[in-house]
């Protein structure tokens, strides 16, 4: 018996040793149910930090250029500029002489027509005659030749001057009109 015993116990033993280096069933359950139960730790996600609301953004002032001023013109209220030139011949006024030569005139030529009293009534309706036609040529020997000159005004204004030489204005002439006279400028 002790010779089966001798062969029995380091058989023993080494169950035994393997029987303690093995893990139980009980505990291999216990520990299964443990690691079910229980989970292994791990590392929580730390929960990111709630976003601060970014201001909102100010509108960009946009560049509005200044509008450029407009020059300022002084306005000259007696200058303008020459639109028109028109010939205007003004009658001229009688004295009376031109009257007394054409009715003498008349006369003389009257007499030479007629006999008689005719020839006084023909004398009579020549110096008549003479003196209408001798008053209407001294009117027209002493008409005077003027000018109408039409200036626009730098006001938006027409002006009309009558003047009686227009030598050296012209049309589109720049000038100055000083109440009935025009000045070049």
């Amino acid at each position: 018996m002790l010779k089966s015993m001798k062969k029995v116990l380091p058989l023993t033993l080494l169950a035994l040793m393997l029987g303690a280096c093995a893990p139980d069933q009980s505990s291999t359950t216990e520990t299964a149910a443990t690691t079910e139960a229980t989970p292994e730790p791990t590392a929580e996600p730390t929960p990111e930090p709630t976003p601060v609301p970014k201001p909102a953004p100010k509108p960009a002032t946009q560049y509005r250029p200044q509008p450029t001023p407009v020059p300022t013109v002084a306005i000259c209220y007696e200058c303008g500029t020459v639109v028109a030139i028109t010939e205007v011949k003004q009658a001229g006024e009688g004295s009376g002489a031109g009257a007394v030569a054409g009715a003498v005139a008349g006369g003389v030529a009257g007499h030479q027509f007629g006999k008689g009293k005719g020839k006084d009534a023909a004398t009579a309706a020549g110096a008549i005659l003479g003196a209408i036609a001798g008053h209407q040529v001294e009117k027209q020997v002493r008409a005077n030749m003027t000018y109408d000159i039409t200036v626009s005004m730098e006001d938006g204004t027409t002006r009309v001057v009558n003047v009686a030489d227009a030598s050296g204005v012209g049309v589109g002439a720049k000038v100055r009109v000083e109440g009935q006279n025009i000045y070049l400028r």
